[in-house]
């Protein structure tokens, strides 16, 4: 699969050099703001023909929660940082589009569980809270991730400011996961809660983005 990813990047990479280096003189640029389920981001719009937009953005956040993994509440410290590059392609050349991409996915979350009483199931045993202490862990992506979505440009004409709407998912692969802990929780415990963790992860992630578009 990395193989495969390598060849993705390298032929995305190729085609937006060629798009740029065809593109017309007077092509429409614009400037993006945008807020989804990635957090924050930012882009850079290229139109290269009434059919074909190029965009170079990054989206992500940093933020404290709790969530569940594997029936556990942990508590989690995430931060997801997405760059990426997308052809946009409109086969009625309307505000429909149809979106490929590839972004490199880096998102890390800090697990930490300190319990206080009863019992949790890690691996195969139950454990005390005595006998767990401290269970701390992390789970990340820093993988190359095709995506595919199709969107909508609501820009007016003969105005500067619009707004769009891009709906998706990325293809992200398994994420690494490690857990430790600081009690006698056992090692084969601890490596089978990690690949219950890795096989509860998403594999394709949906994205639902709501954007401002500022066209010079």
């Amino acid at each position: 699969m990395k193989k495969r990813t390598t060849a993705y990047t390298a032929v995305m990479l190729a085609s937006a050099a060629a798009l740029l280096a065809a593109a017309p003189a007077r092509a429409e640029f614009g400037i993006g703001i945008n807020v989804g389920n990635l957090g924050f981001g930012v882009e850079a719009r290229q139109t290269l023909s009434p059919s074909l937009d190029l965009r170079f953005g990054i989206a992500g956040i940093a933020y404290h929660t709790d969530f569940e993994y594997d029936d556990i509440d942990y508590d989690v410290k995430q931060s997801t940082a997405v760059p990426e590059v997308k052809l946009d392609w409109r086969p009625m050349q309307g505000m429909f589009r149809l979106t490929f991409g590839l972004a490199y996915y880096n998102q890390v979350s800090n697990l930490e569980l300190t319990p206080e009483g009863g019992s949790y199931t890690i691996g195969n045993t139950s454990y005390s809270s005595a006998q767990i202490g401290r269970l701390d862990g992390k789970v990340s992506y820093h993988v190359g991730a095709p995506y595919f979505g199709v969107g909508w440009d609501f820009l007016p004409k003969n105005k500067n400011l619009g707004f769009t709407i891009d709906a998706g998912a990325y293809y992200r692969n398994d994420p690494d996961v490690s857990l430790t802990s600081t009690g006698t929780v056992s090692a084969n415990d601890l490596a089978l809660e990690a690949q219950n963790i890795k096989d509860d992860s998403l594999t394709f992630l949906p994205v639902v983005k709501l954007g401002l578009l500022f066209r010079f």
